[in-house]
């Protein structure tokens, strides 16, 4: 699989600008969205040209710009000043940072590439040709500028209205988590697997049981088991909701539980009431909550709500996750029209060392001999999965994120910059 696909995070790195001067990725970002244009040695200027005279569209729809040029200083300082540049220009030397998205997104690194980042760094969209079409060209090709074309994928359909907010409950809302045809899969697993009716813990004359409560919950629940899309859910799911997990809560280590696809249906009148997911003694060691919404539009109510918190309800589209400590006290409101399906699992602490399955090696890339594939989970169990890897600015090949001895993963804090102009 791509170890840079839509909804990653773009991996951090330290390049030297037009004049000179290091500073990491991460701290040249301003939170807005973002194209970045990706050159190789000797690619022809126009196109830099080209972006920078769309300039102040780019900045109408406050989006920016960055170019990564492969290649001295010189040549960025010599191609900014011959731009009067509007975006920061950066060179690449040895080309490492320019193989590392390259071998990451599965494209040619002899041809330019542009990548749409969301204001989270987060990938929207790429696009990598052989040929830039331009003007007459692009008009009989039937296809837009590359420059049009980042300029539609940043635009902002349904810009959100600034708020002054006095109260918000500390949760993650990540858009882009699994990708569509993913999500439909899973709604047709639930309704071809199976699926039974979701049960509680309790705590019922001091003893904990688990049992069907529909006082407190109402829902129908398939809990997959295979282990091959087991494996591919925690990879994907991990190496995406893993780096905000850091940024934001500085939790860098942690295992999957189980995966459940549920059923809120409206004609059922559906619900979990106010309720917290780490009460009991089986699930104490639990500590976020991630619930992915796989389908939108197509019902009304079921939102999330944490009271503690204010009367703000949480629904984000198909694909795109709540993720929230376990301590919250929350509820799913009742599903009015329709049934909404979502992707249920929770992150654990790590395994004791003793107890914990043993990673698999990882090979050699049936596909590409000479570079490594992601390592592979264990299959016996959830606590063994592993994300897929990141890329390595320095080498341009993926790095393990850090298989956890305890079991879980540990993505190991935001990616740490690497010079590679020196």
């Amino acid at each position: 699989p791509e170890a840079l696909a839509i909804g990653d995070r773009a991996p951090n790195f330290v390049l030297p600008d037009a004049k000179g001067e290091f500073r990491a990725f991460y701290e040249r970002v301003r939170g807005r969205p973002l194209a970045l244009l990706i050159l190789p040695a000797g690619a022809d200027r126009a196109l830099l040209e080209r972006f920078a005279a769309a300039h102040d569209s780019f900045e109408a729809q406050r989006c920016d710009v960055m170019a990564i040029l492969v290649g001295e200083p010189a040549v960025a300082s010599e191609a900014a000043a011959h731009l009067a540049h509007p975006f920061p220009i950066l060179a690449d030397p040895k080309g490492a940072v320019a193989r590392g998205f390259a071998a990451g997104a599965r494209v040619n690194p002899e041809f330019p590439v542009c990548f749409l980042l969301d204001p989270n760094q987060r990938i929207v969209n790429r696009r990598s040709e052989a040929i830039v079409p331009t003007g007459d060209e692009a008009a009989r090709l039937g296809v837009l500028a590359l420059e049009e074309w980042a300029l539609a994928g940043l635009a902002d359909p349904a810009p959100a209205t600034a708020q002054t907010l006095g109260t918000a409950a500390p949760v993650l809302l990540l858009p882009n988590v699994l990708e569509r045809f993913t999500c439909d899969a899973l709604i047709d697993r639930w309704t071809r697997a199976g699926h039974e009716e979701g049960s509680v813990d309790s705590i019922v004359d001091g003893k904990e049981v688990t049992r069907v409560h529909p006082a407190m919950k109402r829902r129908l629940d398939h809990a997959i088991q295979d282990p091959i899309v087991l494996k591919a859910l925690a990879a994907t799911i991990g190496r995406r909701i893993a780096p905000e997990l850091v940024k934001a809560f500085h939790f860098d280590s942690f295992r999957f539980d189980r995966f459940v696809i549920a059923c809120y249906d409206s004609e059922r009148g559906d619900y979990f009431r106010a309720h917290r997911d780490n009460t009991s003694g089986s699930n104490e060691e639990r500590r976020f909550a991630v619930t992915l919404n796989l389908n939108s539009g197509e019902y009304e109510g079921g939102e999330l709500v944490f009271p503690e918190y204010g009367p703000h309800r949480y629904a984000p589209p198909a694909g795109g996750a709540v993720v929230f400590s376990c301590s919250l006290l929350h509820e799913a409101l009742p599903v009015t029209r329709g049934r909404r399906f979502t992707l249920l699992t929770f992150l654990r602490v790590p395994q004791p060392a003793q107890d914990a399955p043993t990673p698999i090696s990882p090979t050699a890339s049936p596909s590409d001999p000479g570079r490594p594939a992601p390592a592979q989970p264990n299959p016996a169990a959830p606590a063994g999965f592993r994300p897929g890897a990141p890329i390595s600015a320095a080498s341009g090949q993926p790095t393990a994120p850090g298989f956890n001895p305890a079991g879980g993963f540990n993505p190991g804090g935001p990616a740490k910059p690497t010079r590679s102009g020196d």
